[in-house]
């Protein structure tokens, strides 16, 4: 029991930033964040004008219904919105009393930032009209950015905000102290606080946020954890194993290497110390597991979407050229964790300690809205459609999976797969009306249908959908507009529910859009503080030109440039979230990569079908990819610092191992950088002899990850010896040119160990 408090404790100690505020502050963050979700769906996702779009095919025309607000004005509203939520939440200083009330200081900090919005809001039409900038507007930049760098610091760090500071000092002295140019370039135009990081997480970002709260609140972690824990936990390694995939299924809902930890780790890490394993790899494990989480498509992390803007790429595009980056560092991590299990001779638990395998495939169709947001995406569906309209999915089977409320299973899950092909084919509506007949009949008629919620929410999603194949709306608006009157239906049945499930539901919908308004004040502050740094490398020219001093300074050897930007990279995230890590390195860092090889063939071609040279897209993966790993790289490692504190493990050991086992994510960069081939979407002409070479470089690259797992870890079949364990790591890290001679070698290394196991020289001597 003693242990289980030092849990909590430590865990108390990595979450507990925000106060603990009274009923009063609480309602305040509640309005200010569904004010966040009603504005973005109003406005920003353009539900008015498709909803003016539906009523005027039923003779409806609502003139009110086209009023728009300019994009700036909405991105100043929202801001204004996290920033009320922040300065609530987050106190200035750390302190007791601090922690448990809101202090004067900050209702300053929140006068300000709701006069400085609104103040934009309210004043960028005119500016948009004339283009001319005021002293007053002076004064109102200037306010705006201390509200916002102060924001920052309180719910980020301090890192992020001296960053910032450096760069403008830099920007304002480079113009000349010009302060309307400095004004209307920060704050009035697109190009500092409202530049396209923060254009980026109002019109896809949040989008995809309000889908992933939705889904944890509805339990889609638990099933998948639990699922995943029943499936592998009677093997050997059984809980790890099953971490290291529902961690990977969980970060594309998550897309947060933390808060993943905190909430599959929880429950998969207890899991893994009592399968046998020391605290140090428990605790390691599930933040290695849970970083890739935002490696993994179709819901990377939030600096993917804004790659996509930057690079003029479509994210649907982006998410392809992620898939075997992400399967190279899940085999990487599962690989590790096999060789562990073996060296430490463990064995699988039993299975009466988990739900039977059968329950988990009768509700697998939980899943179906990751199911549906991959195909969406992949069909390229713009991607916050696909996530409002596979937000609507998930509402409609949260419903049917609850078995408190009476109804035939199999029938409903028959019936919401229907309705979702024929939603996404945009034609079939008499199939639906056939449906609801049926359902009605079946109802009367008592045959595994009643007249409850489940009745209910179905019988209204068909109708919909229906409705408005028959009118004849475009599919982007079906799909859009059923996942945002699914919320509202499954308010309305909720709110007249009389079960505890339905109660639930009603929690979850309404829950959901709160969550999301909380869990995007970072990424929205990250995103606006990251677009000063934009705005002053813009403003300065330096954009342009920093990549050929730093081309130069490193004399132009591509190898000596990547390492410097992963060591930046690295660096940069111990104090910077990963959407401002990757914002910055990709303005600072990628220019130069680019420079260096942009005359050099492959790199000199452009992805095909766009503009983009495969050199911008290969460089700006690679700091994307170590902007991650800087979550588990000491000594900041706050993914493994939650990962130890779970575990009630050594943080230093547990950091060092999450290093080891996160191994393909520090080589795989330079792999994916120099065969661009592996990105898939870099290759022009499909045939048979591009796809042997994508082939092997996959092949290769594991069997690289499986010497290193053996070498690290001193197992192969056997315990190995330390000169064996070497040439095995020496190999391997040669081994990541891909070369097929060094590949070879290391291939005859390994079935060498493999066959002459126990003999001298290859197995540890007693």
């Amino acid at each position: 029991m003693a242990e289980k408090n030092v849990d909590i404790e430590k865990l108390e100690e990595v979450i507990s930033r925000t106060r603990k505020l009274p009923p009063f502050f609480e309602k305040i963050v509640t309005i200010a964040a569904i004010l966040i979700g009603i504005y973005e769906i109003l406005f920003i996702f353009n539900f008015n004008g498709a909803l003016y779009d539906m009523l005027s095919r039923l003779g409806l025309k609502l003139g009110f219904l086209l009023y728009t607000l300019q994009t700036q004005q909405g991105e100043a509203f929202v801001l204004a919105m996290i920033l009320l939520i922040a300065y609530i939440l987050y106190p200035a200083r750390r302190r007791k009393e601090s922690m448990k009330r809101v202090e004067a200081i900050d209702f300053v900090f929140i006068g300000l930032s709701l006069i400085t919005m609104f103040y934009l809001f309210f004043r960028y039409p005119s500016y948009a009209e004339t283009a001319t900038v005021y002293q007053r507007d002076v004064i109102f930049a200037l306010l705006a950015i201390i509200v916002v760098l102060e924001a920052t610091r309180r719910v980020i760090g301090w890192v992020l905000p001296l960053v910032v500071l450096v760069f403008l000092g830099y920007a304002i002295n480079n113009i000349g102290f010009n302060w309307k140019v400095f004004t209307e370039h920060m704050y009035l135009a697109s190009e500092g606080i409202f530049a396209t990081p923060l254009y980026v997480m109002t019109i896809y970002v949040f989008a995809f946020i309000f889908f992933g709260s939705f889904l944890l609140k509805i339990g889609i972690s638990d099933y998948i954890t639990e699922f995943m824990i029943s499936l592998f936990g009677s093997r050997p390694g059984g809980p790890a194993k099953a971490a290291v995939i529902a961690s990977g299924l969980m970060g594309t809902v998550s897309g947060s290497s933390v808060a993943n930890v905190l909430t599959t780790g929880t429950f998969t890490i207890p899991l893994m110390k009592k399968a046998g394993y020391p605290p140090e790899i428990a605790g390691a494990v599930e933040p290695v597991a849970s970083t890739g989480g935002q490696l993994m498509p179709p819901i990377m992390g939030a600096a993917a979407f804004i790659m996509a803007e930057f690079l003029g790429i479509p994210y649907n595009k982006i998410i392809i050229a992620a898939v075997l980056p992400a399967i190279v560092y899940y085999s990487g991590v599962y690989l590790f964790i096999d060789r562990e299990t073996k060296r430490l001779g463990l064995k699988g638990m039993p299975k009466e300690h988990f739900k039977p395998i059968r329950y988990f495939l009768r509700k697998s169709y939980i899943l179906l809205p990751i199911a549906v947001i991959t195909v969406a995406l992949v069909w390229g569906i713009p991607a916050h459609i696909a996530a409002i309209s596979s937000l609507g999915v998930a509402i409609w089977v949260a419903w049917i999976s609850k078995d408190e409320i009476k109804g035939n299973e199999a029938l409903y899950v028959t019936i919401v797969l229907i309705g979702t092909f024929l939603m996404f084919s945009g034609r079939g509506y008499q199939v639906l009306i056939v449906l609801v007949a049926i359902l009605t009949v079946l109802a009367i008629m008592k045959r595994g249908v009643a007249f409850n919620e489940k009745l209910y929410i179905t019988v209204l999603f068909l109708l919909f959908i229906a409705l408005n194949q028959a009118i004849g709306i475009s599919k982007e608006n079906l799909l859009f507009m059923t996942g945002i009157f699914g919320i509202i239906f499954s308010l309305i049945v909720g709110v007249f529910s009389k079960s505890l499930s339905g109660k639930k539901m009603f929690s979850a919908t309404y829950e959901s859009m709160i969550e999301a308004g909380k869990t995007s004040t970072a990424v929205m502050l990250a995103a606006a503080s990251a677009g000063l740094i934009q705005g002053s490398l813009t403003i300065t020219g330096l954009a342009n030109s920093l990549g050929y001093r730093l081309a130069e300074l490193t004399g132009g050897n591509l190898w000596l440039l990547l390492v410097v930007t992963m060591v930046f990279s690295l660096i940069l995230g111990m104090g910077v979230p990963t959407t401002a890590n990757y914002i910055i390195t990709s303005l600072v860092m990628a220019p130069a990569i680019y420079q260096a090889v942009s005359s050099v063939y492959p790199y000199n071609q452009p992805v095909p079908g766009f503009m983009t040279a495969i050199a911008l897209l290969a460089a700006h993966f690679f700091v994307f990819y170590f902007g991650i790993l800087a979550d588990i790289t000491p000594p900041v490692a706050l993914a493994s610092y939650a990962g130890s504190a779970l575990a009630g493990g050594d943080f230093w050991k547990t950091a060092l191992n999450a290093v080891r086992y996160a191994i393909a994510g520090y080589i795989g960069p330079y792999i994916y950088f120099t065969h661009p081939e592996m990105f898939l979407i870099t290759v022009k002409h499909w045939h048979i002899g591009t796809a042997g070479l994508v082939l092997y470089d996959l092949l290769a690259t594991i069997l690289v990850l499986y010497m290193l797992s053996a070498g690290f870890t001193g197992w192969l079949k056997d315990s190995l010896s330390r000169p064996y364990r070497i040439a095995l790591v020496l190999v391997a890290l040669a081994g990541a040119s891909l070369n097929p001679i060094i590949i070879g070698i290391g291939l005859a290394l390994v079935l060498a160990g493999v066959l002459f196991s126990g003999r001298r020289g290859i197995a540890a001597s007693a």
